[in-house]
């Protein structure tokens, strides 16, 4: 089995198509997906929709249904995603296991994006298939092979 990480950030609409676009790709093949949330080129407000992500997941990598609901937070609410009701409303939904404002949160987070960087990942989304760095969104034909 191939495993794929997937660098992404919610408020990025090409990491919002890949992450979209990844289930059709892989349909048949022997894969499996982790998500790890990274803050390049997120704002600090921004912060709190990767912190919310990070935090419904003990090890810090929230799965695919908590990535989507995310997603589509962002894609339905546009400016208001960012609001405190609306997050208050998606935290809700998503029922975190870790304290979103939790330094353990901000440590998980902090790691995510310093792995990435040391790895090579310089923009979201970024995949690493097999420990190979394969970028963006017009990389992910690389992952059917």
């Amino acid at each position: 089995m191939t495993s794929i990480i997937c660098y992404l950030d919610f408020m990025s609409p090409q990491a919002s198509l890949a992450f979209e676009r990844l289930p059709g790709l892989l349909r048949g093949l022997s894969y499996s997906v982790r998500y790890k949330p990274v803050l390049l080129g997120s704002g600090l407000q921004q912060q709190e929709l990767l912190r919310l992500a990070v935090a419904c997941d003990e090890a810090g990598m929230p799965n695919r249904y908590v990535c989507g609901a995310i997603f589509n937070h962002v894609l339905t609410c546009g400016d208001e995603a960012l609001s405190a009701a609306r997050l208050a409303a998606l935290k809700a939904q998503l029922a975190p296991v870790q304290d979103v404002a939790g330094e353990h949160v901000k440590q998980q987070l902090t790691a995510h994006t310093a792995e990435a960087i040391e790895i090579g990942v310089a923009f979201v989304p970024g995949f690493v298939v097999d420990g190979q760095v394969v970028g963006s969104l017009d990389a992910l034909t690389l992952l059917q092979r």
